[in-house]
């Protein structure tokens, strides 16, 4: 029986998204457990676990079902025009058994009254991921479990002092949906605030060897949540290793009313004229922006309101 990798229902102020990925069969390893060895077989494992491509399921919510088809990779994507909290089920055509998911992360994200909205970017910013160093990247992710890898110390205390605004969080990243049980038991290990995970869709194998990534995922994800957030202003979190820096410039140019600070985290020593060049432009903006250093720790001097 198909299994759903994942599941989430966002409350936004008139609208739910449901969003989630479907497998043929759950996967033999579906949690990183506290081994390398486990670890590495899971994700491994997930690139060669079969997806339920272009399968057509019913989803419902509330009181409404709505017929939708997943997409090449087994990702459904749909919208209802109301808000509501109440749980949604995932159903194949033609049957009256619920879909079971296998994930221990939250499924549910409320709308929130908080008029402070957090959008962080995951590897690098939260999660020390060595993106700039494929072979070491590669071995980290495999062979380090979730409770191994090491937190940011900056954002993780930044993250303690807006919580007493209690904002509402999202993550936003170009990693593939296949990577979503490290990510999320690295946020739950580690007490980070439990936001709605914004991933590329899951790859096969041969589609990550081949698949070009999405370039604009992250500036279309961001800016669906800041349309959909009239109240909230937004505090973003990135670093230097990828495009967070043109990315941010991009949407701060487009909603500067709506953006609070843009903090990113400088991931090597010595910062090389391209990068000093686009953190110049990025303050150009006008938006209240830091740039901190690898091994920095938050402190009250930076401004959180």
């Amino acid at each position: 029986m198909p299994i759903l990798w994942y599941l989430s229902s966002i409350q936004f102020s008139d609208k739910t998204l449901v969003s989630g990925v479907l497998l043929k069969k759950k996967p033999l390893i579906s949690s990183p457990g506290n081994s390398a060895l486990k670890n590495a077989m899971m994700i491994i494992g997930s690139y060669f676990n079969t997806t339920c491509s272009n399968t057509d399921i019913v989803v419902n919510l509330k009181d409404q079902s709505m017929k939708i088809k997943t997409d090449e990779h087994g990702g459904f994507r749909i919208t209802f025009d109301f808000c509501t909290d109440e749980e949604v089920t995932i159903f194949e055509k033609n049957s009256s058994v619920a879909l079971k998911t296998i994930q221990k992360y939250p499924i549910q994200f409320q709308n929130s009254e908080s008029t402070v909205t957090i959008i962080s970017d995951i590897d690098d910013s939260i999660m020390v991921s060595y993106t700039k160093t494929k072979i070491k990247r590669l071995l980290t992710t495999l062979f380090k479990p979730s409770h191994k890898r090491k937190v940011i110390p900056f954002t993780e205390e930044l993250y303690k002092v807006y919580r007493d605004n209690k904002p509402r969080f999202f993550y936003v990243s170009k990693s593939e949906s296949n990577l979503f049980p490290t990510i999320s038991n690295f946020i739950r290990h580690h007490s980070l605030p439990e936001g709605n995970l914004f991933l590329i869709p899951y790859l096969s194998f041969w589609q990550l060897i081949k698949s070009n990534k999405d370039k604009d995922h992250k500036f279309k994800s961001i800016c669906y949540i800041i349309e959909n957030s009239p109240k909230q202003h937004f505090v973003l979190i990135g670093d230097d290793s990828q495009r967070d820096m043109e990315i941010y410039t991009r949407i701060a140019n487009q909603y500067k009313s709506k953006l609070q600070s843009i903090y990113i985290r400088q991931t090597q020593n010595k910062l090389s004229s391209q990068k000093m060049q686009t953190w110049k432009i990025l303050r150009e903006t006008g938006i209240d922006a830091y740039y901190f250093k690898p091994e920095e720790i938050f402190s009250l001097t930076h401004k959180t309101n």
